[in-house]
């Protein structure tokens, strides 16, 4: 005991001399001055107890040494709040329960006997204390809270009353307090409607209004969740929390189911399938049974009395049977009323032509009176007769018929003229170089379901006579003519049937694809058209442009016409001559991509990106204008809103 009052007078002594070591007395006003260097902590907390008067219980792990500097005088609260923060800072805490004091390591103290308190001051210790929230709920809170306190210590909530315990220091929890304070506002009430399909709004209502009276016993009324039936939609009316909500929903989902059919009749609606066509199906299915059960062995259940009748008003099918028989057939039926993916479909037709055409030729012709006629035309381009004849003829009349013998001639035709008394000629230079390209691009698309054949036609009707009938009157004249035509599709015709397989990756395809033009040509005078056709099958992965098939073509003719002899001659013998060359290239190639189409999302997105396209076309012909009409003529379709998948009025 002793040597414990000499060691609080020694650091009284050094705290009076300046000396930075201990805690001493500095004033009657009971204040301290701190300096403390590298000293034991037990020798401090016996000072502290000797100055407040408290007792002071000390863990057997408090053992350290502390460092702490500074030049202003304390008092005894002060000096009791800069104790505690010493304590924290070597992990040790400060339990305080009457003028008894705890001393223990900090992970320990949240299983002490804390005082527990509803308005704690900031100098205490570590005390207990229970916030409680208005608004939000507890479970909301606390995640938000959790980081903002020491691992050591403890904080958790209960529902029932919406509150949360916190077992902590008191500037800590001062602190959490402030927090919850600025979030603990009201929220905007968040409402919903869910409507029934079999179940009755009001009983619904009644029940689960039963239910939610036991779960808020105690709670604010704030947080409980309001249901509201709406007799006339047979919807409920949901008011609340996101959290209560989802739990609400949830049970009137598995609530609103249809009324458990008895008997051996049960009446199935169908969701996707064909009723007709389902009942087709399982009628084959009872008789199969019926065979099976026929010649198996005798006491099964017979189920010859089993039968399926489809309900088209309602696409409905009622099955009719017994027992096991029963259950079988539903659980078909729910085998083949399932969703089937859809397929889109795009064919791209390439046509790529190019077209060149060269001639040239010489005619002349030489004409007397008295000697006769000389002259040489091979190229038959240009009509050196009419020519010749309207020149012999001279003349207005022999003008027009020179003219009339230029009409239909192909290229340019150079030429002269002369007449000398009996002495007449005519020469002519016919040449022509022609160039034909054309690049055309052609994408029909279309959409199915999975198996099941679709076509696309996009094309004229263009009538071909097949036959001719004329009756005569007795010589005398024609009565009653006719013709037959009949009109065939020209243009381009695509036929697909898409097949997904099981893992519903791959597409097997059915696929025609026809591709017919009318030409320039003709025979009869019946039109002649040019046709493109494939017919085949493939396996496509999803997404994947694969090619059909194509032509690439090259036709090069290259022509001489001469004279014999004549046209062999240099220089001279091109008056003999007609040269011509063409060259036709023609390049046709078919591919095809699929895509399958499993949800509504990506069938919104293809259809998004084929109407914005088209759309845009629209503004900007609109944007371009019009020469003599009002540009607000030009149709706009209307924008697609992602939100709903629906159209909207287009605000241009």
């Amino acid at each position: 005991m002793l040597k414990n009052i000499a060691a609080i007078v020694c650091v009284a002594i050094l705290s009076l001399a300046s000396v930075n070591q201990g805690w001493a007395q500095a004033s009657p006003q009971q204040t301290w001055t701190v300096n403390f260097k590298d000293s034991d902590i037990q020798e401090v907390i016996k000072f502290v107890a000797e100055v407040t008067g408290k007792t002071m219980v000390i863990d057997p792990r408090v053992k350290g040494r502390v460092k702490v500097i500074s030049q202003k005088s304390l008092s005894e609260r002060e000096l009791m709040e800069l104790f505690r923060s010493v304590l924290e800072v070597h992990d040790f805490a400060v339990v305080e329960v009457g003028n008894i004091v705890r001393i223990l390591p900090l992970k320990d103290a949240r299983s002490s006997p804390l005082p527990v308190t509803t308005h704690s001051e900031i100098d205490e210790g570590y005390v207990t204390q229970v916030i409680q929230l208005k608004n939000i709920a507890a479970a909301k809170v606390l995640p938000v809270l959790r980081p903002l306190v020491p691992q050591h210590s403890h904080l958790a909530a209960y529902d029932p009353s919406n509150a949360i315990v916190v077992s902590d220091t008191a500037a800590n929890i001062e602190r959490l307090k402030e927090v919850i304070k600025m979030i603990d506002t009201a929220a905007l009430p968040v409402t919903e409607v869910i409507e029934l399909k079999y179940a009755d709004a009001d009983s619904l209502v009644a029940t689960l209004s039963k239910l939610s009276r036991e779960e808020n016993k105690g709670a604010p009324s704030s947080n409980q969740l309001q249901m509201v039936a709406d007799k006339r939609n047979n919807a409920i009316l949901l008011s609340g929390e996101d959290l209560q909500r989802e739990r609400a929903k949830l049970l009137i989902y598995r609530l609103d189911r249809p009324q458990h059919q008895t008997g051996n009749v049960r009446v199935v609606y169908l969701e996707y399938a064909d009723a007709k066509e389902v009942a087709t199906v399982l009628s084959k299915v009872v008789q199969n049974m019926s065979r099976l059960e026929t010649a198996g062995e005798k006491g099964k259940t017979k189920t010859s009395g089993a039968t399926v009748e489809a309900d088209e008003a309602t696409n409905s099918i009622l099955v009719t049977a017994d027992g096991d028989t029963l259950d079988s057939l539903l659980a078909v039926v729910a085998r083949l009323d399932i969703r089937r993916a859809q397929v889109l479909v795009e064919a791209i037709i390439v046509e790529i032509n190019a077209d060149a055409d060269e001639s040239l030729g010489v005619e002349w012709l030489f004409t007397n009176s008295e000697d006769g006629v000389l002259g040489s035309s091979i190229s038959g381009t240009a009509p050196i007769g009419n020519v010749a004849a309207g020149a012999v003829t001279g003349g207005d009349e022999g003008l027009l018929q020179m003219a009339n013998g230029l009409i239909g001639t192909t290229g340019q035709v150079l030429g002269a003229v002369g007449v000398n008394g009996p002495q007449k000629f005519v020469t002519l230079l016919t040449a022509l170089k022609k160039n034909n390209n054309a690049n055309i691009l052609s994408t029909p698309s279309l959409l199915t379901m999975d198996n099941h054949e679709a076509s696309i036609s996009v094309g004229q009707k263009v009538p071909f006579q097949t036959g001719s009938y004329t009756a005569t009157n007795g010589g005398v004249g024609i009565s009653s003519p006719f013709s037959t035509t009949q009109r065939e599709d020209v243009g381009i015709l695509l036929t697909v049937t898409p097949q997904v397989n099981n893992e519903g990756n791959k597409i097997l395809l059915d696929v025609s694809q026809e591709v017919s033009s009318l030409t320039a040509d003709s025979v009869g005078g019946q039109p002649i058209t040019s046709q493109s056709k494939i017919d085949t099958q493939i396996l496509a992965a999803d997404g994947e442009i694969l090619v059909l098939g194509g032509l690439i073509k090259d036709d090069i003719q290259d022509g001489n016409q001469r004279v014999p002899l004549l046209g062999d001659i240099p220089l001279i013998g091109n008056l003999f001559k007609f040269k011509s060359t063409k060259y036709v290239r023609a390049n046709l190639m078919v591919f095809l991509r699929a895509k399958i189409i499993r949800d509504d999302e990506t069938l919104y997105g293809a259809t998004a990106e084929k109407y914005g396209y088209v759309r845009d076309l629209q503004i900007q012909q609109r944007e371009k204008g019009l020469e003599l009409m009002d540009d607000s003529i030009v149709p706009v379709l209307p924008e697609i809103n992602s939100k709903n998948l629906r159209a909207t009025p287009s605000e241009e």
